[in-house]
């Protein structure tokens, strides 16, 4: 056989070989399907509702984990190398993902079948894929999106993370006792250590880390731990220190004080 015809043969079998392979696609969610109403996802998570067994909250942390691993994870594999100081980059990633993201309703933003979607969830690799450092294109997300985003990031990072389901919110808190300027230091039940979870809240482009959103300072909400660690909990308030005195203690406290000023006054004049 002539060269270029085993050149041609070559060309030929290459595109029947490619033509019969399945596509791949680099999303973790390889497809969806639509049961009862809502799609769900091919691990068989709800991506139209946060709740029970195969709701988002907080399963679709798991998609971007582990042997599921892939862009976001290795986003923050990329922090954990570049910067050595934890408290820097804690500082860091939340930049990064306010810088790369912005906020957007679901109903706006996300259709399947043509049909907008009053509530959706994207994983941390879907939300990472759909930004792009050299164009300059932001990834448009809710609340649980962003959350799902930073979790996976900061995990991979070293950090102890734990999702936040507030009421009409999700957010993240991290491990971070060290850190200087937060506004409120969370201790959460059955996690074995004092206060030191600190806030992350990405939903907005100036919303520096540790801060806790007034309306989540009540502390009605469920923290669930991802990662390595194995916690549900509601975080423990802080109880403020109180003094409870009565009517008769409150005059007995008075006497004696008069008794030592008119003591102290007789001695000045001797």
């Amino acid at each position: 056989m002539k060269p270029k015809h085993t050149i041609l043969l070559m060309l030929i079998l290459c595109t029947i070989a490619a033509a019969q392979s399945p596509t791949v696609n680099a999303l973790p969610a390889s497809s969806f399907t639509l049961e009862d109403g809502d799609w769900h996802d091919n691990w068989g998570i709800n991506r139209n509702y946060y709740g029970g067994p195969n709701g988002y909250l907080p399963n679709l942390a798991t998609e971007t984990l582990d042997e599921n691993k892939e862009l976001a994870y290795s986003i923050g594999e990329r922090f954990q190398t570049n910067y050595p100081s934890k408290t820097e980059r804690a500082a860091a990633i939340l930049k990064y993902v306010q810088t790369w993201t912005e906020y957007g309703y679901d109903s706006d933003n996300v259709f399947r079948d043509g049909v907008s979607q009053e509530e959706w969830a994207w994983n941390a690799d879907e939300m990472a894929h759909a930004f792009n450092e050299n164009t300059g294109v932001k990834a448009i997300g809710d609340c649980e999106d962003m959350s799902f985003l930073c979790g996976t990031i900061y995990f991979a990072a070293g950090f102890d993370v734990a999702l936040v389901d507030a009421p009409e919110h999700v957010a993240v808190l991290i491990w971070l006792p060290e850190f200087p300027n937060a506004n409120n230091y969370w201790d959460l039940a059955g996690d074995d250590r004092d206060a030191g979870w600190i806030w992350v809240e990405a939903t907005g482009s100036s919303n520096p880390l540790g801060w806790t959103p007034p309306d989540f300072e009540d502390g009605e909400w469920t923290a669930y731990a991802i990662g390595n660690l194995d916690f549900t909990a509601e975080p423990e308030p802080t109880q403020p220190l109180s003094i409870s005195i009565d009517t008769e203690a409150l005059f007995i406290i008075v006497i004696v004080v008069l008794s030592i000023l008119s003591a102290l006054s007789k001695a000045r004049r001797r």
